[in-house]
């Protein structure tokens, strides 16, 4: 004989929902200092990050614009000769 089963999704859905539930009552959950203090440390570090990306970001704003609209003319001349003691002096790259 064929079993009834119309009932069985909603207590399989209570059951869930109890089981949820009672796995919740077993968390241990942390006191309100506990996560002020921990907050408090992952905003440190997101700030110590941010401080290094943007030196980070800074230096090679630096570098491509001095690679891309080259130096003043009073300091080209010591960076040609430093560059060409470096290279032995074969002269300077093309793109300084």
């Amino acid at each position: 004989m064929a079993k009834d089963t119309s009932a069985k999704p909603k207590e399989k859905k209570r059951g869930r929902i109890r089981g949820t539930i009672d796995e919740l009552k077993k968390v241990s959950w942390p006191s309100f200092g506990q996560v002020v203090k921990q907050t408090g440390i992952v905003l440190a570090v997101v700030v110590v990050f941010l401080v290094v990306l943007m030196g980070f970001d800074a230096l090679l704003g630096w570098l491509y614009q001095v690679l891309v609209e080259g130096l003043n003319a009073d300091t080209s001349a010591s960076l040609l000769s430093s560059v060409g003691a470096v290279f032995g002096g074969a002269g300077a790259p093309l793109w300084l």
